[in-house]
């Protein structure tokens, strides 16, 4: 149990490391036309107040981050026993953090703006109006996708012809060396567990790959033909990299499914460990380096004579109000009844949101938190069974 614990202290610290890092750098991934979620010039990023501004926001940040890595080493400490639920909701210490750091400085851009007059342009955002600029499937990188459902799909048909000689008991929880420490009757929901949930995440990620196909191009009239490839380059980045963590989950879920049909398999749990973590590198790396929409890309190519390029921007459209700042609650969640768009760009981070007038999007968003916090109780209620931990 101490190694466990050691491992769940050491993850929670490196997650904590990389979230303060993401955090921190969110200002330099946001398009220079956003200053904490407040449209403003571009060449006002300058502005000393401005430079203040972000300079706070990382202080914050780091003060945050430092405050959880003194709470995970806290926790280890008294209760070491806890580390691997602690593991689990340490990360959710970084929403207050966040919070705490942006919203005053989105309040004292709301205020520079007003008192140094900043006039922006509503045309410095336009929406490509034909269809084909939100991209079709066919840009969907499908090779990883159906590479997960053929793993999905073999372990079911494994699972099948194994079920009838399977022990009236079967393993369904490992310690850390990976050998079974908890037996549970042998059913047909058992051996399918892991590929149910290896599925769903399958399909919740091509969800979350599709949205950033179909989501429309948003064009920088001043720069149409980089705005278009920088957003085509960016779209197929994010599909892969979403695509390649896919794959990389639905190995790990197969090879845990395997160990209660064959107990003896010999799966380490550092093997585990990188098909769940090494997969999301290249996301978290990818984001980074293209920036909201893909800003920060430098195309070799920009494809003047393109058809796609043509079709896309033979018709801009302004963004329906979306460069107001009164649709923007807390310069994050857009509001605007009269845009029809479901899918918006972020005004902070590299990251797609959601237009919250919408009645599916709020049905959507509901059903996403209901689930999240049926699975936190129902992992909760998990973990503290098998660590024999009250809560």
């Amino acid at each position: 149990m101490q190694d466990i614990n050691l491992i769940c202290f050491i993850i929670s610290l490196s997650i904590a490391a990389l979230c303060g890092t993401l955090l921190s750098i969110l200002p330099i991934l946001t398009r220079k036309s956003y200053l904490f979620g407040v449209k403003v010039p571009i060449e006002k990023q300058r502005h000393p107040k401005a430079k203040y501004l972000k300079k706070r926001y990382a202080l914050v940040c780091f003060a945050g981050t430092m405050i959880i890595f003194a709470l995970v080493i806290i926790q280890y400490i008294i209760y070491p026993d806890a580390s691997l639920i602690a593991a689990l909701y340490f990360p959710l210490l970084f929403i207050p953090v966040q919070m705490a750091a942006f919203i005053p400085n989105w309040k004292q851009a709301l205020k520079l703006k007003e008192e140094q007059e900043w006039k922006v342009s509503r045309s410095s955002l336009a929406e490509a109006k034909p269809s084909h600029s939100r991209g079709d499937l066919s840009e969907t990188p499908w090779g990883w996708y159906i590479l997960s459902l053929i793993l999905i799909f073999a372990c079911i048909v494994i699972a099948l012809i194994k079920y009838p000689g399977l022990p009236d008991k079967i393993p369904t929880h490992f310690d850390i060396n990976m050998q079974p420490d908890q037996w549970s009757d042998k059913s047909l929901l058992s051996v399918m567990t892991m590929p149910l949930i290896s599925l769903s995440l399958v399909l919740l990620m091509f969800i979350v790959s599709t949205m950033f196909v179909k989501a429309k191009l948003q064009i920088d009239p001043q720069k149409t033909l980089l705005s278009f490839s920088q957003h085509r380059i960016y779209r197929r980045r994010m599909g892969h990299s979403i695509g390649f963590m896919t794959l990389g989950y639905a190995i790990a879920f197969a090879l845990i499914g395997f160990q209660s049909i064959w107990p003896d398999m010999d799966v380490s749990l550092w093997l585990l460990m990188t098909l769940l973590i090494v997969p999301t590198m290249p996301l978290i790396f990818i984001s980074v380096l293209s920036g909201q929409g893909g800003c920060k890309i430098k195309p070799k190519v920009i494809p003047e004579e393109s058809p796609a390029c043509i079709n896309a921007l033979s018709t801009l459209d302004n963004t329906f109000g979306r460069d107001d700042d009164e649709h923007w609650a807390l310069g994050m969640f857009y509001h605007n009844p009269d845009d029809p768009s479901y899918i918006v760009e972020d005004r902070f981070g590299s990251n797609l949101g959601f237009n919250y007038s919408h009645m599916p999007v709020k049905i959507g968003m509901l059903l996403l938190i209901s689930l999240l916090v049926t699975s936190y109780i129902w992992i909760t209620a998990l973990l503290c069974s098998s660590t024999q931990i009250s809560v």
